[in-house]
């Protein structure tokens, strides 16, 4: 039996280079890791090179930050937590916002997922049938657009399986023309978000079944859009009066077109001051559906 290669790809905040050794940690907990090899892509440095150029906290993004819900952020959260969420909205930005950045996190992202699959001369050393790709927040995001790139360039999906773990692809952006949504970022000219869904799903069935995850926490405002209980008053609220979730119509389609390949867990509390813990990686790893789907894949 050949091995296989397990690639892990962080979010927001800032992940150090070995951040993958921990997640490696929590999941052979669970599963046989003896023939899987447990590599990270990280991509954290080219985020914030990309942050550094382009303030983009002003100027013509100002009123997307409005929007964000950094006035209630800072009013309900420790410092601390309002500066990872304020994290998460400048790399979101960062990330879809500037279409020749965009451009160039993509190709660096490509570089280095490929890298991955050499040994140390170069040389092939995985396949990307051997590969399963686990991505987390923001990497959530980006895992599924490259790959969606390679099959636009190769006509097929070549990889395991794809893993996604709090993904904000279902990010509605409230002004396309000035900020393009993740989905639009995939999509050619013209395509809307229903149908770059239908084919992104339809394509993991080539694949195989149970090959494609989205597993997201009810509670998590990087991927739900939970009103969250306000400290002191009771009061139940959207922080963010922007879409993060897939709408009933996008859900429908993905568990239509690739069976089971949108699941909801739930953990933590709908409370702002536990943000943080509700988009917790090493959390969201101990999740049943998480650990159901990657047996199925090291099979």
């Amino acid at each position: 039996m050949s091995k296989k290669l397990l690639i892990l790809a962080h979010g927001i905040g800032d992940a150090p280079k070995d951040f993958y050794k921990p997640w490696q940690d929590a999941i052979a907990k669970n599963h046989d890791l003896s023939d899987v090899v447990v590599k990270g892509l990280w991509w954290e440095d080219v985020l914030q090179k990309v942050a550094d150029q382009y303030p983009v906290i002003s100027g013509p993004f100002a009123d997307l930050i409005k929007m964000g819900g950094f006035d209630g952020m800072d009013r309900w959260l420790n410092g601390a937590q309002a500066k990872e969420f304020k994290d998460y909205i400048m790399d979101v930005l960062v990330y879809v916002g500037l279409p020749d950045m965009w451009l160039y996190i993509q190709n660096e992202c490509a570089l280095r997922l490929a890298a991955l699959r050499k040994d140390a001369s170069g040389k092939e050393e995985f396949k990307r049938s051997d590969t399963i790709l686990v991505g987390h927040s923001l990497g959530a995001a980006m895992l599924p657009q490259l790959v969606w790139r390679e099959c636009v360039e190769t006509g097929a999906i070549g990889y395991r399986g794809l893993l996604l773990l709090a993904s904000p692809l279902g990010f509605e952006s409230p002004y396309p023309k000035l900020c393009k949504d993740f989905l639009g970022r995939m999509g050619h000219p013209g395509d809307d978000r229903m149908s770059v869904l239908t084919g992104f799903a339809r394509a993991w069935n080539m694949v195989g079944d149970d090959c494609l995850r989205f597993i997201n926490n009810e509670n998590d405002i990087v991927c739900s859009d939970v009103k969250y209980e306000i400290p002191d008053t009771g009061e139940l609220l959207d922080l963010i009066p922007l879409r993060q979730s897939f709408d009933p119509a996008e859900s429908f389609v993905l568990n239509a077109e690739h069976k089971g390949s949108l699941q909801w867990v739930s953990f933590g509390a709908p409370d702002p001051r536990k943000v943080a813990e509700n988009h917790d990686a090493l959390t969201y790893l101990k999740q049943k559906p998480f650990n159901d789907a990657l047996s199925e894949l090291l099979k």
